[in-house]
């Protein structure tokens, strides 16, 4: 579990720490105070390993990776300066680990057999007309150093440790969740497929006649042979994409909890898709899940009656000590994040206090 996270020269931030993390953590603040941007960095420390890690910060704001470092890497350091170093700090199950990206124009990439001849010789020429990105990650004793070099040809990466064989040290699975991937991802009968076979199909019924009681069945459909989610609705057959906003993002989280136990879940606007009605029952299925499967969830929220259904969703689900809420403030250029307890937050909502 992250229990403490820092962030420098990130996005928006030229500091911001969030400490004292729980297992489930709301988010919310005023437009542009960065709430999206921590989910970011987040993701960001735990995927850095993949040679993708910023084309996947682009595609999930909706937008096609750039193929040079202006477009991909610059927008990801505060005010765009990559003469600073981007620092991240985080630590998880008490593990501290630090995480740091800075500009680097004396790198050479050697060349690789792995590599297509022409693909390797775009990547030497881009590393010496422009720069590239250096890594470095220390956890402990652990210790990874390296350098991503983007051209045309894509993002090469190359990465040494200090495990024997040059292993990398696995990071806790994390999935990042907003309109956009919920839309596009398709994972979605895959997973529903496995937990068919694990006998836990009638848990997902169950959790989705919440917000739709016409729902009787689900299974998965071949049509033209493309495989697609059906759900079973006044004994008619319906595309679950057709079901509504909702139900769809309630059955993608749901699925992505069961199916990757013991991971962490990133949820930008959580809000989004569910009448306000449901907050509550909302947060008590996702609370009671996660704590069943030992996930995490840490999720932001602009609207103020999701918050107040966290505090009584999560209660109900007798987990409030599993639970903490951040609201992110702006003053000028500086961020800071004020931390509310279960206990805290509950007393600010009972007193009618802004919290947003």
């Amino acid at each position: 579990m992250i229990e403490y996270v820092k962030l420098e020269n990130f996005r928006g931030f030229d500091s911001l720490e969030l400490s004292k993390i729980r297992p489930v953590t709301l988010i919310s603040g005023k437009n542009n105070v960065g709430k999206s941007s921590i989910l970011e960095g987040i993701f960001l420390f735990l995927d850095h390993v993949s040679a993708d890690s910023f084309g996947k910060l682009s595609r999930f704001r909706g937008l096609q990776p750039m193929t040079d470092a202006v477009g991909l890497w610059e927008p990801v350091f505060y005010q765009m300066d990559m003469n600073k170093t981007l620092k991240m700090e985080m630590t998880i199950d008490g593990a501290a680990s630090i995480l740091e990206y800075e500009k680097d124009l004396s790198f050479v990439p050697a060349n690789d057999v792995n590599v297509p001849y022409d693909v390797m010789s775009q990547m030497v020429a881009s590393a010496r007309s422009a720069y590239t990105l250096k890594l470095r990650y220390v956890k402990g004793d652990y210790m990874e150093d390296g350098h991503f070099v983007v051209s045309p040809a894509g993002v090469l990466r190359n990465i040494n440790t200090t495990l024997e064989y040059n292993q990398v040290e696995m990071m806790p699975y994390t999935h990042y969740i907003n309109s956009v991937i919920v839309n596009i991802d398709g994972a979605i009968t895959e997973w529903f497929g496995k937990l068919e076979l694990s006998g836990k199909k009638q848990q997902i019924i169950d959790v989705l006649r919440i917000l739709d009681p016409k729902i009787s069945d689900l299974s998965t459909i071949a049509v033209n042979g493309q495989v697609m989610l059906y759900a079973k609705m006044d004994e008619q057959l319906l595309p679950i994409k057709l079901a509504g906003d909702g139900l769809n993002k309630l059955l993608f989280i749901i699925l992505s909890i069961i199916s990757n136990p013991h991971s962490i879940l990133l949820i930008d606007e959580i809000e989004g898709g569910f009448h306000y009605s449901m907050y509550a029952k909302l947060w008590e299925i996702l609370a009671q899940t996660a704590h069943a499967h030992d996930c995490q969830i840490i999720a932001t929220t602009h609207s103020y009656e999701c918050i107040v259904g966290a505090v009584d969703g999560i209660a109900s689900a007798g987990l409030g000590t599993d639970f903490c809420y951040f609201r992110i403030d702006r003053n000028g250029n500086k961020n800071r994040a004020y931390y509310y307890t279960d206990e805290l937050l509950r007393t600010a909502v009972a007193a009618d206090m802004e919290v947003r």
